[in-house]
């Protein structure tokens, strides 16, 4: 029986937004507590540089009203699509998934808007285990924390 599954959710921000969420999410995933902090509290890097395929993160969130840590390593860096895939290696997520990729990618829509679409492909170590949802609310929630943040919108 195979346990692997696909996810997919996005969300418009504005687009003069889009460039900033791109560049934070890429280069400066740091500044994501900054804009969502009651998501993620960090990220740290461990290996490599910010922004490049085999830099390893580490990521410190709350989800659900749990502290968690999950430690990604970027996999594919597109600028011309504006695509960034990482590969999660280690942390909490790993209890649940034998394999779990989030890929973002940022694309213009209209003059005034743009779509963050976000793909979670995941195997589950067993069944029963709870589809990503709340890791997909979560992250789409902070892609419009980023857009509000970027415009002055204060919450």
């Amino acid at each position: 029986m195979s346990l692997k599954r696909k996810l997919e959710g996005e969300i418009e921000i504005r687009e003069g937004a889009s460039d900033a969420f791109y560049d934070i999410y890429k280069s400066k995933p740091h500044l994501v507590s900054h804009a969502s902090s009651h998501f993620v509290q960090s990220c740290d890097l461990h290996h490599g540089d910010f922004g490049t395929p085999g830099a390893i993160l580490s990521w410190n969130y709350t989800l659900d009203g749990k502290a968690g840590v999950c430690k990604t390593e970027i996999e594919k860096v597109d600028d011309e699509n504006r695509l960034v895939r990482q590969k999660v290696i280690g942390g909490d997520l790993m209890d649940d998934y034998k394999s779990l990729v989030f890929t973002c990618h940022v694309v213009p829509k209209d003059k005034e808007t743009s779509i963050v679409r976000w793909i979670f492909e995941y195997e589950k170590v067993r069944p029963g285990v709870p589809e990503p949802s709340a890791m997909m609310d979560s992250v789409l929630a902070a892609a419009k924390d980023i857009d509000d943040r970027h415009h002055g919108i204060k919450k």
